[in-house]
């Protein structure tokens, strides 16, 4: 391809990108800038290889204390002695012991994968492709090949997640009542932190810049909040079911589910109620089904719990895994929980079992037998790839 360059008002991501995983063998860097904030992606062969980011949330220690892959105090330690080292971060890290090269690997793929899929919202700025790519740094640990064809599906289905978000809240500045008969008390520790800040008053804006694990996360858990009834934008009219056509229908659906034992499919119907208006039955069967659906599930999770084994990610990545999957695998291997891990995921814990049988359908999870589990005795290693396995 040759050089380019571009407004991202007419030239945005989801518009270019089918052209560098369309095209054979594109090699080359792939500029995006808007305001203070400039990434570059470089691609080899119709590949991501690699990524850097001017904003210093998008650090690498940052991303690795957010995996829960090393201790905030100690990423900061280990930067400011790689960079006396004259090392970089990655590589000396994994030189001193201090991070597994596979998890390390984990925590780039995931900073570049975010990176990529926030710029697929950006409607202004620049974009520029420059073909040919620069020698990299001596002793630096490289990305492994992404596929650009599932990094642009996952970015759409991100894409179309801000879309329903921005539609059911008016901007950045909306401000919340909150209700909390209608949260569980064993609500997670981010829904808390996300509730005393709405009731302080502060902004949508504000309380997406909150969390620890990113916009995206905060968002999800804003929109949980929502639908269980616990967050209400203050602005908004609470609507009654037969003012907007469809919506009775829709009540009647998911009341008919909930009754067959249905609940998956009735919080989806009820979910899809509340994106066209705060209707409070809708709610109320949303919080019904969930907790029913959470109530089934918990069995089948508490049977996984100590059974799990996780192996490192095959490369390339099985494209059948999406970005969220990879990114619970992540945090499956450094918890001692999948309970635990499930019930805090951002994604809803219906959605955070799905990822986890999708990486069991893929082989990166696999379940001990009770013979295997009663003699682990802790982590137990393989060696199909030649690296540890972690059992959870």
């Amino acid at each position: 391809m040759e050089r380019f360059k571009g407004s991202l008002a007419s030239y945005g991501l989801t518009l270019l990108m089918p052209a560098f995983f369309d095209a054979l063998g594109v090699s080359g860097t792939l500029r995006v800038e808007r305001g203070a904030v400039r990434r570059q992606f470089f691609l080899r062969d119709g590949y991501l290889v690699g990524e850097s980011s001017s904003d210093p949330r998008e650090h690498l220690g940052q991303v690795l204390a957010r995996l829960r892959i090393l201790d905030a105090a100690r990423a900061a330690t280990a930067f400011e002695a790689s960079e006396a080292a004259r090392v970089p971060l990655g590589t000396f890290l994994v030189e001193r012991g201090l991070v597994e090269r596979t998890r390390l690997l984990e925590a780039m793929e995931h900073k570049a994968r975010e990176a990529l899929f926030d710029c697929y919202g950006w409607q202004s700025g620049e974009v520029e492709f420059i073909p040919g790519l620069p020698p990299p740094p001596n002793r630096v640990v490289e990305l492994p090949r992404l596929g650009l064809k599932e990094l642009h599906r996952d970015a759409r289905t991100r894409l179309r997640e801000w879309t329903v978000f921005w539609t059911l809240f008016a901007g950045p500045g909306t401000t919340f009542t909150v209700r909390r008969e209608f949260v569980v008390e064993t609500a997670a520790a981010e829904e808390q932190q996300l509730l005393r800040l709405a009731e302080q008053g502060r902004t949508l804006g504000e309380l997406l810049a909150a969390s620890n694990e990113g916009a995206v996360h905060a968002a999800r858990w804003v929109v949980r909040l929502y639908r269980r009834g616990a967050l209400s934008p203050r602005k908004a009219a609470v609507a009654e079911a037969g003012t907007a056509p469809g919506l009775a229908e829709m009540l009647a659906q998911a009341r008919s589910l909930v009754e067959a034992g249905r609940y998956e499919e009735a919080v989806a119907v009820a979910a899809q109620a509340l994106e066209r208006a705060p209707i409070p039955e809708a709610h109320a069967l949303y919080r019904e089904a969930e907790v029913r659906l959470t109530v089934a599930l918990a069995d089948e999770v508490l049977a996984l719990d100590g059974r799990l084994r996780f192996e490192p990610l095959p490369r390339p990545l099985p494209p059948s895994l999406t970005a969220d999957d990879l990114y619970l695998h992540a945090k499956l291997r450094g918890s001692r929980s999948v309970r635990e891990v499930l019930r805090n995921a951002a994604m809803g814990e219906l959605a955070a079992y799905r990822a986890l049988r999708r990486l069991m359908a893929a082989g990166v999870a696999r379940v001990n037998t009770e013979q295997e589990s009663s003699t682990s005795g802790g982590p137990a290693r393989t060696n199909p790839y030649g690296l540890p396995v972690v059992v959870v």
